[in-house]
């Protein structure tokens, strides 16, 4: 996995490589194109999804790491609408990498695990579906899905005011045995999370 999904990547325990990387465009669009192969299971998600392939964000750190794909047509006033119904805003893809919550991380049987098959090898990755949802208190949450309609993560989202090119922008940084992952939608919210090792 070390030139497939070794690049679909972002943090990890404090005792993997040194510092996480975004990857260029050019090799960001490498990997939206192979975790878009397989149309039916790109789309077959939690919640409805139509992502841009053509604006992907990767990032990794040696073998860990994540791959983000914005909503087609993502726009901030359909984010500040959002109520009761779930607005879809991407897919996060992790290679070696699981979401965590209060508990730790979350366990293999409740994700999306895909086959992403290259040119010289294959491997599983976890597929993400996200959307922003009311809270029913006057905020905003952003909403992580494994593989059934009821959200693994439910994290707030807050205002912010960020100059950013991509619909959605990624960053993460360090946490002792742990790493957190913070997405920017289009320069006016932001929402982070944990992620830690996939342990099959």
């Amino acid at each position: 996995m070390k030139q497939i999904l070794a690049t679909l990547l972002i943090v990890t325990t404090c005792y993997f490589a040194a510092s996480q990387e975004q990857l260029p465009r050019r090799e960001a669009l490498k990997y939206a194109f192979l975790v878009s192969a397989d149309l039916k299971t790109l789309q077959n998600t939690p919640i409805t999804t139509d992502v841009d392939l053509k604006q992907p964000v990767a990032l990794r750190d040696g073998d860990y790491g994540a791959l983000l794909l914005p909503e087609s047509k993502l726009t901030a006033d359909a984010i500040a609408k959002a109520g009761e119904q779930i607005v879809p805003i991407g897919q996060l893809w992790l290679h070696k990498l699981t979401p965590m919550r209060e508990s730790g991380g979350v366990p293999s049987h409740q994700l999306r695990l895909v086959r992403v098959v290259g040119e010289e090898e294959s491997g599983e990755a976890v597929q993400c579906a996200l959307g922003v949802k009311s809270n029913g208190a006057g905020g905003l949450d952003l909403l992580v899905f494994g593989k059934e309609r009821t959200p693994l993560l439910k994290v707030p989202l807050k205002q912010t005011e960020r100059t950013q090119q991509l619909p959605i922008a990624l960053r993460a940084e360090r946490e002792y045995e742990s790493g957190r992952l913070t997405l920017n939608l289009l320069g006016r919210y932001e929402a982070s999370f944990r992620v830690t090792e996939l342990e099959f």
